[in-house]
C-alpha cells in the first residue's frame, strides 16, 4: 500500500507540474500574444503616419535616396527637406514664403504664374545686356558730342570776340553818321526855315491874285448857270419838237390793207422802201386810240392779235397771225404797232437791269443782251450809258432789284463788297426810274417791250 501511495503521489505531482506548466504557457502565450498584437498596431500607425511625409512606393525612389544621403547625421529627412525648402526661399525671397507670395513678386517682373524664374531671369540678363551695350553707346556718343560741344563753345568764344571788335568798328562809324546827321538836320531846319519865309513871301505877294481869280471864277459860275439855263430850255424846246413829241409808244406803224389768202394770214402797207425786214412782229389794234398806257398800273395793253412778217415786198408785206383774240378778227384797216420800229426815225433805248424773259423766275444779265439784240433786229438803236441822255426814247428796265438789307458789324470783305454792289444796284435803278419819269420818257419792262413789238416767242 505503501508503494502505491507513493506512485500516487508522483502521479498527482507531475499531473501539477503538467498543469501548472500549461497554465503557464498559456498565460505567457497570451501575453505575448498581447504585446504581438500591440506591436502590430503601433507599426500600423507609424506606417500610416509615415505615408503623410512619404508613400511606400516613393521610398525607394532616386530622389529622397538622394535626400537621405545628404541629410546630416541625427537629422530627419523631413527636417532636411524642410531646412533646403527655407534657404531656397531666403535664397530667392530673401525670407520664408509661400510659393504663391514668391509668384506674386516675380509676376511684377513680367514672369507669368506657369512661367520659368530663369528663363526671365536670363531674359531680363540679356535686355540688361543690350541697354548696357546701348548706354555704352550712348555715352560714347555723349563723350563725342561734349567733345563737339567743347569745340563750338570755343568757336563760340572766338565769334564772341570778332563780334565785340566789329561792333566797335560800328559804333565808331555810328558815331561819325550821327555828327553827319545832326549836321544835316541842322542844314534841314535852315532850309525849312529858308521855305517858310518864302511861302510866307509868296502867299503875301500872290493873295491879291487870289482874289482876282476867285472874283473871275465866281463871274464865270453866274456865266454858267446863266449857260445851264439856256440849255436847259433848249432841251425843253427839243422835246417839245422833236419826232417823239406824240409819244412814241403810242404812234401807229401801219395799217392792215387786206387779207391774204386765208384766215391766218394779211398784208400791210409797209415794206422793204419802209425799213421792214423778215421776222418782224406787230401787234394789231381797231384804231389808234387802243394804244393807250392804262394811267393806274402802267401797263399797256396788247392787241387783239399778234403779227409776224413771212414775206417782204417793196411797199407791202405779208404777215402771219400768231395770236388772235376769238371774236375779234383783223379787218382791213386795223392799225399796226411796234415801239422799235417807225418808218422814218430810230428809236433809242436804253436798256438797264437784270431781266426774267423766260419766266424762269431768274432774271440775268444774258437775257437782258436778249432784248438790246431785239431792238438791234428790228431797226433800233440800243444806248449804252450810266445816265439818260436827252434824246433817249425809251427805258426798259429790268426785274427791280430787292431791298438790301441791314449790313452785319462783322462784315466780311467780300460780304461787304457784295452788299455795296447790291446797294449801287438798286440805287442807280431808282435813279434812272426818276430821272426818265420827270424827262417823261416811257419805261417799259420786258413785258410791256413784247407786247408793244408783237413779239409772242418767248
Amino acid at each position: 500500500m505503501a508503494v502505491r501511495s507513493g506512485a500516487g503521489t508522483g502521479v498527482v505531482v507531475s499531473l501539477v507540474v503538467f498543469v501548472l506548466t500549461t497554465v503557464f504557457l498559456l498565460v505567457l502565450t497570451i501575453v505575448f500574444y498581447a504585446g504581438q498584437q500591440n506591436e502590430r498596431e503601433l507599426r500600423k500607425q507609424a506606417e500610416d503616419a509615415r505615408d503623410i511625409y512619404i508613400e511606400r512606393g516613393e521610398r525607394n525612389m532616386q530622389l529622397f535616396k538622394a535626400y537621405e544621403a545628404a541629410a546630416p547625421p541625427g537629422t530627419s529627412v523631413a527636417r532636411h527637406i524642410h531646412d533646403e525648402y527655407e534657404r531656397l526661399m531666403r535664397y530667392v525671397a530673401g525670407q520664408p514664403s509661400s510659393m504663391d507670395g514668391i509668384k506674386a513678386s516675380f509676376a511684377s517682373f513680367g514672369i507669368p504664374d506657369d512661367g520659368v524664374v530663369l528663363d526671365g531671369l536670363r531674359n531680363t540678363d540679356r535686355d540688361l545686356k543690350t541697354r548696357q551695350s546701348e548706354l555704352d553707346a550712348a555715352n560714347r556718343t555723349l563723350a563725342s558730342m561734349q567733345g563737339g560741344l567743347q569745340a563750338k563753345e570755343e568757336e563760340i568764344e572766338a565769334l564772341k570776340a570778332a563780334h565785340e571788335q566789329e561792333v566797335e568798328a560800328v559804333q565808331g562809324e555810328i558815331a561819325s553818321y550821327r555828327d553827319a546827321a545832326e549836321e544835316y538836320a541842322r542844314r534841314v531846319q535852315t532850309t525849312i526855315d529858308e521855305l517858310n519865309d518864302t511861302k510866307t513871301r509868296l502867299r503875301e505877294q500872290y493873295q491879291s491874285r487870289i482874289d482876282d481869280l476867285e472874283q473871275e471864277n465866281n463871274g464865270l459860275l453866274e456865266e454858267l448857270q446863266v449857260l445851264r439855263g439856256r440849255v436847259d430850255e433848249f432841251e425843253r424846246i427839243l422835246k417839245d419838237i422833236r419826232v417823239k413829241s406824240a409819244d412814241p409808244d403810242k404812234l401807229v406803224d401801219g395799217y392792215v390793207i387786206d387779207l391774204a389768202g386765208g384766215n391766218d394770214q394779211v398784208f400791210i402797207d409797209r415794206g422793204r422802201d419802209d425799213r421792214i425786214v423778215l421776222g418782224m412782229t406787230f401787234e394789231v389794234y381797231d384804231d389808234s386810240g387802243s394804244i393807250r398806257v392804262d394811267q393806274r398800273t402802267g401797263e399797256m395793253p396788247r392787241g387783239k392779235a399778234s403779227l409776224q412778217v413771212i414775206k417782204v415786198g417793196d411797199t407791202t408785206s405779208t404777215c402771219k397771225i400768231t395770236r388772235s383774240v376769238p371774236g375779234r378778227p383783223v379787218v382791213r384797216n386795223d392799225v399796226i404797232a411796234n415801239a422799235v420800229y417807225d418808218p422814218e426815225y430810230i428809236f433809242k433805248f436804253l436798256v438797264h437791269g437784270k431781266f426774267d424773259v423766260d419766266g424762269d423766275g431768274k432774271p440775268s444779265e444774258a437775257e437782258a443782251e436778249y432784248l438790246r439784240r431785239l431792238v438791234q433786229q428790228w431797226g433800233g438803236q440800243v444806248v449804252y450809258a450810266e445816265e439818260l441822255p436827252g434824246d433817249l426814247d425809251f427805258l426798259v428796265l429790268g426785274s427791280e432789284p430787292p431791298p438790301v438789307p441791314q449790313l452785319r458789324d462783322n462784315a466780311t470783305d467780300p460780304e461787304i463788297a457784295i452788299w455795296l454792289e447790291k446797294k449801287k444796284a438798286l440805287e442807280k435803278y431808282e435813279q434812272l426810274f426818276a430821272q426818265a419819269r420827270e424827262a417823261q420818257i416811257p419805261v417799259l419792262n420786258a413785258n410791256r417791250f413784247f407786247i408793244l413789238i408783237g413779239h409772242t416767242e418767248r
